[in-house]
């Protein structure tokens, strides 16, 4: 029994690691004494030259409101994953379109015999024509100069993670940011930046994980911990700098009875400094504290409190399908399972800053509504929402993630 309990903790423990589709762990007793075990697993492709197509709003349902075709980026990532066959990641961004970016990112989990630190880093520059430079009423106000760049962003971040655990990991960043924004935007809102168009800081990080989900793209069962800790800006290079930032995210993962699930989640976040740069605010509508039913609008704030639920049904259990025509494994063999949701989720941000241009803060805020998720290899997740919020507005949304 207690062998089974750990061949079961196994599997998705493999699962986790995004290198295998499919993973099998079968036990087979040889004899009175010994048990052979037989892991089966079908691996990814790892090479990804992914073409990007995006649009630059804070998600694809504010976007779908204006439908405005200039503000589409593209170009291509080239994502190579378990790269040298080391579990490490490699991305290459090239994008151009509305905004221009050159990005990479190395990240390898294991450098050491016991496999427990790693080390990577990410580098790159962003140039935007248009930027939001003001939130009112609860949606962003843009500027923007289709000649000339508005903002312009260099970063270099480096990091070591410390697994002492498979479950467990924690993460230190130390990075590096230098800006430049147009003048006409202090003009806008005094309160931008420092009032100054160029500036550089340093910030460091600290990021805790705890993850027992048993499939992390989309989990039914287990939990997961979360913890961030951020200061932007140290007393080196920019003295005006000095942000404090931290969230911690709980999810819950439990099957009621077969086909019925449920999972909630507690997401806090605080920002406690009195004057902060409106570039650098943050609050509910940013990831990760975002709420079903308000995807259109963003509440700055210093402390935000959201809880999420899902009540899960199970419409079409996963089924394994090979499509005849496509030979390799890698993409032949697939799964697909399809979900019906019924969401519940609610919040709060307290601002004591801009509230008087924030009629959503300071308030008590819920959304619910139905969705239908269908997932699929390679992590991807595709769902529908209907959902109803608290000033009685209905909508549609689309997402590309798993709900909780």
């Amino acid at each position: 029994a207690k062998l089974m309990r750990k061949l079961t903790e196994s599997r998705p423990t493999l699962l986790n690691r995004s290198l295998f589709n499919f993973v099998n762990i079968k036990p087979v007793i040889t004899d009175s004494s010994t048990v052979s075990l037989y892991v089966s697993v079908v691996e990814r492709w790892y090479v990804w030259p992914i073409p990007i197509i995006k649009y630059t709003d804070l998600n694809f349902n504010v976007w779908w409101e204006k439908k405005e075709i200039s503000r589409i980026d593209y170009g291509f990532n080239i994502k190579v994953n378990n790269f040298r066959g080391r579990m490490e990641d490699l991305v290459v961004q090239l994008q151009n379109g509305y905004n221009k970016s050159i990005q990479i990112s190395w990240d390898d989990p294991y450098i050491n015999k016991k496999e427990t630190w790693g080390v990577g880093f990410e580098a790159g520059a962003v140039i935007n024509h248009e930027i939001d430079y003001k939130n009112v009423n609860n949606k962003l106000v843009f500027f923007g100069e289709p000649n000339n760049y508005v903002k312009k962003n260099m970063f270099f971040t480096v990091f070591a993670s410390y697994r002492p655990a498979y479950k467990m990991i924690h993460t230190f960043y130390i990075s590096y940011n230098n800006y430049n924004y147009a003048d006409t935007l202090f003009t806008l809102n005094p309160s931008f930046a420092y009032k100054k168009s160029v500036f550089s800081y340093l910030s460091l990080q600290y990021n805790f994980k705890l993850d027992y989900r048993d499939y992390a793209p989309y989990p039914l069962n287990g939990y997961y911990l979360e913890v961030d800790l951020q200061q932007s800006g140290i007393g080196i290079l920019d003295n005006q700098v000095n942000y404090l930032s931290a969230y911690a995210i709980f999810d819950r993962y439990f099957q009621i009875h077969k086909p019925w699930y449920f999972a909630y989640n507690v997401t806090l976040s605080m920002e406690p400094n009195r004057y902060r740069p409106y570039f650098l605010e943050k609050g509910l509508g940013y990831a990760p504290t975002t709420l079903r039913g308000y995807q259109l609008y963003v509440i700055n704030g210093q402390w935000t409190a959201l809880f999420h639920s899902n009540l899960k049904y199970e419409l079409i259990p996963k089924k394994i399908v090979q499509v005849p025509f496509i030979h390799s494994e890698k993409f032949g063999k697939l799964f697909y399972s399809v979900y019906a949701n019924l969401i519940f989720d609610a919040g709060y941000v307290s601002d004591h800053v801009t509230y008087r241009e924030s009629p959503l803060a300071n308030k008590f805020i819920y959304g619910t509504g139905l969705g239908l998720d269908f997932v699929t290899y390679y992590d991807m997740v595709f769902g529908i929402e209907y959902t109803i919020n608290r000033q009685n507005q209905k909508n549609f949304f689309v997402s590309l993630v798993a709900p909780i």
